[in-house]
């Protein structure tokens, strides 16, 4: 089915062009945080994970990043928030592709079908730029369809091909996923360009057959797109007082306790959902993030959130019959927690969560693998130490 290839890479990320009749250019606004999805799910919208849904975790600290020890690879992106302004895309997409909301950390989304079953995601995303991030880009596409790693030397012979923020390195992968047991060919196709400090990921990836019918459009559409700063909200006037949006969650409110490890620093919240946030760093100012929040419902089920933790690290999706084997109980007074440690090339989210009341809780620590592999048992007393004050 579509949903099947819809579930594509996160973490380093890119955009697609497109050959086409000459079209107006589009221009629409994409905020820091993102509008949530009409489903109510918190996570829609990350790698692995059907596209174009909205991620009210956007701006949560700890989010994503490509180097371990960056202390936050958004910090200071073009509208990924650590500061950083909403920012505007103008393009010109192929009138056949489909726009979707951004989200995570995608700047734009589109959806491209084709005939029967094949399906394409192409979006434009960015990073803070640091030295290997190319090379490390491109082994996490190679990774992700099945492909070996490609070395320092073969990457400096791919093609460019030219976009607004200087030229960009053509990347074209064949191959299946590991995880995808139908083991249907795939093909991703991207363009990476570094301009002040800043990487641009364009990105396409789906069914063969429609990604190399789409390859000239992808590079084309690229070509097109510009990003610059929104322009700021209206202030209103006296005799229409700005609006202002309450916090989802009171500072300090006390529905919850615990006990703050030796090490964390309290941050402030981030996010829609946001409740708490802390800090932690190691000796060589490598940095992760311990997040709280909550939702109302199940927000997409216990498989669906696991995937799109799996998807924020570059981990390929599991299937129904193999979660159970990855989660883990933890013990929180008379609540139960469950948990689950996933482990992608570079980054490591450890995440656990809890039903109270009508909401479901998260508890995530996301970061450089060794430094949350390090800080796991502090992380385990913390979830331990967790009580809820208000009745269900």
């Amino acid at each position: 089915m579509k949903s099947h290839y819809l579930y594509l890479a996160a973490l380093t990320l890119a955009v697609v062009s497109c050959k086409r009749e000459t079209q107006d250019i589009k221009v629409y606004q994409v905020a820091n945080e993102p509008a949530p999805a009409a489903a109510a799910d918190p996570h829609a919208g990350m790698g692995g994970m059907t596209p174009g849904a909205a991620d009210p975790h956007a701006g949560v600290p700890g989010m994503g990043g490509m180097m371990p020890g960056a202390a936050d690879p958004h910090a200071g992106v073009p509208g990924m928030g650590g500061g950083a302004p909403a920012m505007q895309v103008a393009d010109a997409p192929p009138a056949h592709w489909e726009k979707r909301p951004g989200g995570g950390m995608r700047l734009v989304t589109y959806v491209i079908n084709g005939e029967g079953e094949e399906v394409a995601v192409a979006y434009l995303s960015s990073l803070r730029a640091a030295p290997g991030s190319l090379l490390n880009a491109v082994n996490l596409w190679r990774d992700q369809l099945g492909q070996p790693v490609a070395d320092e030397a073969a990457v400096k012979q791919y093609p460019t091909t030219k976009t607004t923020f200087g030229d960009g390195v053509v990347v074209d992968i064949e191959g299946s996923r590991p995880a995808d047991k139908a083991a249907t060919p795939g093909r991703l196709i991207g363009v990476i360009a570094e301009s002040e400090g800043i990487a641009w990921y364009f990105k396409m990836d789906g069914t063969a057959a429609l990604a190399a019918k789409e390859r000239d459009n992808f590079i084309q559409w690229v070509a097109t797109v510009k990003v610059s700063p929104a322009p700021p909200a209206p202030t209103g006037n006296s005799n229409q007082p700005e609006a202002k949006t309450p916090s989802p969650v009171p500072d300090d409110d006390g529905r919850v306790t615990w006990t703050v490890p030796e090490g964390w620093t309290q941050a402030p919240k981030g996010g829609m959902g946001g409740y708490a946030s802390f800090i932690v760093k190691d000796a060589d100012g490598g940095e992760a993030r311990i997040a709280v929040s909550h939702f109302p419902g199940d927000v997409g089920g216990d498989l669906a959130n696991v995937n799109r933790w799996r998807g924020q690290v570059g981990m390929a999706p599991v299937k129904p019959e193999e979660l159970a084997a990855l989660v883990t109980k933890v013990s929180a007074g008379p609540k139960t927690l469950q948990l689950v440690d996933c482990g992608g090339m570079q980054l490591r989210c450890t995440a656990a969560w809890v039903r109270h009341g009508a909401d479901t809780w998260f508890f995530k620590f996301t970061g450089p693998d060794a430094l949350v592999g390090a800080g796991k048992a502090k992380f385990a007393a913390f979830l331990e130490s967790i009580r809820f004050t208000t009745p269900e």
